[in-house]
């Protein structure tokens, strides 16, 4: 009965403890149910979100979808862009040109007040080259024609270095070729007239000149091609030609129609007179051909490519009129006249061919007399 007593004690001292704890079991309990009423409300709230968010994911799917077909039509677009004169177009942003990254390269480029700007092209050819010079022909009437359709209309350009210095002295020499062609020409042809006292013979001598010298280019440059493997003629090969043929073709010339007129007095036929000419005159003229041809050949070691075409030039041009010039020359001769005295001619023919016929019937008179002594 004490134990009983003494629990009975302990139990009455600790239900104190337990109603307290019940309170407190009561109240956390509360608490959780209210924990879990606002984790419902707010898993609600989160599913709502997520169906949001489904439904935006959805819509940025489509529109990705229409960026992708918007970005191939651009791609396609920009192929056929690249086709035409835009594609060679680059374009900057404003704020790109004006970034500090990009400021050195307009300096180095640019003068100050961005109102001078040079350009560098690298061919990949020899700079002194006629397929350069043709470039540089080629690049600046592309200039001419792309600023004429730009904001840049009015802006003065200019191309310098050693590939334009060459398509400048080309162009300046091939104006002069042309002024010094005429005017020798012209000066020539009047004093051929003067000479031959003939307008016919006069061009005649022109013509032959000039295809003579067309004539030793054309051969020139296939033996440039097969010995010096050198398919073109350098650009100042035609001008030193045309001078030294035609000055020499000339003299020749003159020589052969000055003995021509010399022999008028004593040689009345026409025929007769220029081939006496022809054959006085023609010793002389192969001489000065041999001379002049030894003199030019010596500039051939030179290894200098200009020289060398000259030289071969010449001396074709020198061998062509040699043969040509006498043979053309006395068919002209006989062309201009054609009023000559055929009985005398056929006379003078005959007894130059009964001469030798004379000369030789001696020494048979002689071996005859001298057999019969």
């Amino acid at each position: 009965m004490s134990r009983l007593h003494s629990g009975a004690s302990q139990l009455q001292q600790n239900s104190s403890s337990l109603v307290s704890g019940a309170q407190s079991v009561a109240s956390g309990s509360t608490q959780v149910n209210n924990g879990v009423q606002t984790l419902n409300t707010r898993m609600k709230a989160l599913q709502t979100q997520m169906q949001q968010l489904q439904q935006g994911l959805t819509s940025a799917n489509a529109g990705l979808s229409r960026v992708s077909t918007g970005t191939n039509t651009v791609n396609d677009y920009l192929k056929e862009m690249q086709k035409s004169y835009l594609g060679d177009t680059f374009y900057m942003p404003k704020a790109s040109v004006k970034s500090p990254s990009f400021t050195p390269s307009l300096d180095a480029f640019m003068s100050k007040d961005r109102k001078i700007t040079q350009i560098t092209f690298i061919l990949n050819s020899d700079p002194s080259t006629t397929k350069s010079a043709n470039r540089i022909r080629t690049i600046t009437r592309d200039v001419n024609a792309k600023l004429k359709d730009s904001s840049l209309n009015n802006a003065k350009f200019a191309i310098g270095g050693q590939s334009s210095q060459t398509a400048d002295l080309q162009k300046t020499a091939n104006g002069d070729f042309l002024r010094t062609v005429v005017i020798m020409l012209v000066g020539i042809g009047i004093a051929l007239m003067f000479v031959t006292r003939s307008l016919v013979q006069a061009l005649t001598i022109i013509g032959t000149l000039i295809v003579t010298y067309f004539g030793a280019l054309q051969i020139t440059r296939w033996l440039s091609s097969y010995l010096l493997f050198q398919n073109m003629l350098t650009w100042n090969t035609p001008f030193f030609s045309f001078i030294m043929l035609v000055a020499l073709g000339v003299d020749y010339s003159i020589f052969l129609m000055m003995r021509y007129r010399d022999d008028a007095s004593a040689i009345t036929d026409v025929r007769l007179r220029i081939t006496n000419s022809a054959t006085i005159i023609g010793t002389v003229v192969i001489s000065a051909a041999i001379i002049l041809g030894g003199t030019f050949a010596a500039l051939i070691p030179s290894n200098v490519l200009t020289l060398i075409q000259v030289a071969i030039t010449v001396i074709i041009g020198l061998v062509i009129l040699v043969i040509t010039l006498p043979i053309i020359m006395s068919a002209m001769v006989k062309w201009t006249y054609p009023y000559v005295n055929d009985k005398m001619y056929q006379k003078a023919m005959t007894s130059k061919k009964e001469q030798p016929n004379r000369r030789s019937s001696k020494p048979k008179t002689r071996t005859e007399n001298h057999s019969n002594q």
